[in-house]
């Protein structure tokens, strides 16, 4: 007979303040916050990265390392590097469950100790993450300013999950014309089921493979300042 037990882990990550944060000049001032959430067998310090390149010194930032970890490769002589994930389709409600409780005492987190406004709140992901990320947007419709996907998609409940509603966040989806987990018929479908529910969507093609293409940096710097 299958039983459970609860059981608290360590929750890792990665954090980078703004320039200027705790000078006696900003004492008083909010800051906008980023938590980047890396894709599967990725981890906190390769999507800081690419965060804190984003956020340019403005953001208060944040990366989340995925409470799963396994060794990546097959050869056990060999040197096997650690990478992290979000979950399986294994019980996956208390993935998302996690996932979900992770943010919410981030943003706690964040506003309470490191200054965070709480009308800017941005989520960032790259592939696995995506559709973790777009299920709390849309469980949780006046949470977040804006969320970007990169090379991701939405949740596979999509259509009969009760719980996502129209939403107050703007979503930038960025999409690889390259990618063998996403076809260009598979995005095109994202981006009409984003724009039923999103406040705003912005969905981009960058010539690229499955991974997170630099070249968008600039688009999302500029994309985040435009809704602050």
């Amino acid at each position: 007979m299958e039983q459970f037990l609860t059981s608290t882990i360590r929750r890792y990550y990665e954090l980078e303040l703004p320039r200027g944060h705790g000078a006696r000049r900003h004492s008083h001032k909010r800051w906008p916050l980023l938590i980047a959430l890396h894709g599967y067998e990725g981890d906190m310090t390769s999507m800081m990265g690419v965060a804190r390149r984003i956020a340019h010194g403005k953001m208060i930032v944040i990366a989340l390392q995925g409470p799963n970890q396994f060794l990546i490769g097959n050869d056990p002589l060999k040197h096997q590097r650690i990478g992290y994930g979000w979950g399986t389709t294994w019980k996956m409600d208390d993935s998302i469950e996690m996932h979900h409780a992770d943010l919410r005492a981030l943003i706690d987190l964040a506003v309470r100790r490191y200054h965070a406004a709480r009308t800017q709140f941005f989520l960032l992901a790259f592939s696995q993450a995506c559709a973790y990320n777009y299920r709390f947007v849309f469980t949780h419709p006046r949470a977040i300013r804006g969320a970007i996907g990169v090379c991701g998609g939405v949740p596979g409940d999509w259509e009969s999950n009760p719980a996502y509603r129209p939403a107050r966040t703007n979503v930038l989806h960025i999409a690889a014309t390259r990618d063998k987990w996403y076809s260009r018929e598979r995005n095109l479908e994202f981006r009409r089921k984003l724009g039923q529910r999103a406040a705003s969507l912005d969905f981009r093609f960058y010539n690229s493979t499955h991974k997170f293409p630099r070249t968008s940096i600039p688009h999302i710097r500029n994309w985040i300042e435009r809704h602050l």
